[in-house]
């Protein structure tokens, strides 16, 4: 994404994202405006938004806005379609403007972060999540961003992992229509912490031309060679050689080695060691084949000025995907260290964009208020050539500072009066409508469970007996139950009978 030069780009853009506002298109730009300038505001919660200058209606009307941008409010039957279908021409907006037609090369970045419930009972799938340091109860989502190697990470998608589904599976199904968005000519590079070295991360995006994945490694890693002995004769073939774990000594001898220096945040010169170990398998899992997907592994050994190792630990990274060899060494390295903005950004979201302040126990709700948080901060960056100047202080320096930091540009965008170029219809009195009054219904919520998560949880064991002419065939499978919902279960049991019918008959289709 270019950011903008003069005010008119702006001006096209907020028209642009106007289009997508079929419903409470005023509201939904206001509100936008006054999340881009919450410093001045200092707004704690949502409510405290409508305080803004630029919101020109009432604290209703925000709350209508994040709930009916895509539909009106009469249409509650087309209203999950419509709420789907305005998300993704959003999403599928910010993208294009973030793919740069002349960039070879994007870095995409992966991480879950936790949204705390622990006092909305009503709320529905809560489950326990890691938020904070500790553990808390609320909901989990999946974030991908777009490195821009400047200190931001422009959100692409952020969205609420279901407690029934594999975050990791989730993940993939999420950055799957982005990477085929990109042009086959270019890099897209996949970068995530330890969470994503699984294969049901590494395996599906493995089979893509343009993907390199870059995961850090677990310690209990375990790489193995490739046999080469060719057996003979009838019988299955031996796949694996030698075996290497990463946390002992007896490491093979590295295929390249390379040293740079680098410069701290300190001034502080410090040495980069980084190892090449070439063409390395994994061992595989149920419906993922590793065996055949050679990996590279790369360790990582940080020196300081005086020859002592920084850190006691390795930082072990892996390196999976057809062009994996076009990257230099110094380049994973690189492209795994960027990977720790996405945490600047979590925390620069929550505190600033309020994208765990809002209130609700509609998890939809939750969706569409993050969202527009998402859109607030693709403002910011898009205006940081404007608000430039504006963001230092009297005192304040260009050698010493960063102002172009998301910080530095968000406290400008409040003192300037950038978003006053901006033309909004004139108000409508609008008043609740009088065949539907909501006031005068008060419904109680029942209480929902928590989803746990079982570590041994009981499974159902299916076997399917078929006769064809004279041979006899059983398929055996088994389905993980979730004691909290028999909808899911019926649905498990339903898919799982006609992949095994499709094998057993695959003649019928």
């Amino acid at each position: 994404m270019i950011p903008f030069n003069d005010t008119e780009e702006l001006k096209t853009f907020i028209d642009q994202i106007r289009n997508f506002f079929s419903h409470e298109t005023d509201a939904s730009l206001n509100l936008i405006q006054a999340l881009a300038t919450n410093h001045i505001t200092q707004a704690k919660t949502v409510a405290e938004l409508s305080l803004s200058k630029y919101f020109k209606r009432g604290f209703s009307s925000l709350f209508r806005a994040i709930e009916g941008f895509h539909s009106p409010r009469k249409a509650r039957k087309c209203r999950k379609e419509s709420r789907q279908k305005a998300r993704r021409r959003i999403l599928n907006f910010l993208l294009e403007k973030a793919l740069l037609p002349n960039n070879r090369v994007y870095r995409f970045f992966l991480d879950i972060t936790g949204i705390t419930k622990k006092h909305s009972p009503k709320t529905a799938d809560r489950s326990y999540v890691y938020s904070n340091g500790k553990i808390d109860i609320g909901h989990l989502y999946s974030c991908i961003c777009l490195g821009s190697g400047e200190g931001w990470m422009l959100p692409m998608s952020m969205e609420r992992i279901p407690s029934a589904e594999n975050k990791i599976e989730f993940a993939v199904s999420q950055i799957v229509p982005m990477l085929e968005k990109v042009s086959k000519e270019s890099l897209s590079i996949c970068v995530g912490d330890s969470g994503y070295c699984c294969n049901k991360f590494i395996q599906p995006l493995s089979k893509y031309d343009g993907v390199v994945t870059i995961t850090r490694v677990r310690n209990n890693k375990v790489m193995f060679s490739k046999y080469t002995d060719c057996k003979k004769g009838p019988g299955k073939k031996r796949i694996y050689g030698d075996k290497y774990r990463l946390t002992k000594s007896s490491l093979p001898e590295p295929d390249l080695v390379k040293i740079i220096e680098e410069k701290t945040s300190k001034g502080k010169i410090q040495k980069v060691k980084i190892y090449l170990y070439k063409n390395y398998i994994c061992r595989g899992s149920k419906g993922y084949k590793m065996s055949d997907v050679p990996t590279n592994f790369v360790r990582v050994e940080i020196y300081k000025e005086d020859g002592t190792k920084k850190y006691d630990r390795d930082l072990w990274l892996e390196v999976v995907g057809k062009r994996k060899d076009q990257l230099l060494l110094e380049d994973v390295y690189f492209a795994y260290k960027e990977r720790f903005d996405i945490e600047h950004f979590f925390k620069f979201g929550k505190s600033k964009l309020l994208m765990d302040k809002f209130q609700t126990t509609d998890p939809q709700r939750e969706e569409n208020f993050i969202l527009f948080g998402m859109i607030a901060y693709h403002v910011l960056y898009c205006c940081k050539k404007l608000l430039n100047d504006v963001s230092l202080r009297k005192w304040e320096s260009k050698k010493r500072v960063s102002p172009n930091s998301p910080w530095r540009i968000f406290r400008a965008a409040a003192n300037s009066e950038i978003f006053d170029v901006i033309e909004n219809s004139d108000l409508k009195k609008r008043g609740i409508p009088t065949d539907k009054n909501i006031r005068k219904i008060f419904t109680q919520r029942s209480n929902k469970p928590i989803v746990r998560k079982f570590l041994n949880r009981p499974k159902l064991e299916l076997s399917i007996k078929s006769m064809f002419e004279n041979t006899v065939r059983i398929s055996k499978t088994s389905i993980n139950i979730d004691p909290n919902s028999q909808n899911l279960l019926l649905e498990q049991i339903t898919n799982k009978a006609q992949e095994i019918c499709s094998k057993v008959w695959p003649q019928a289709g």
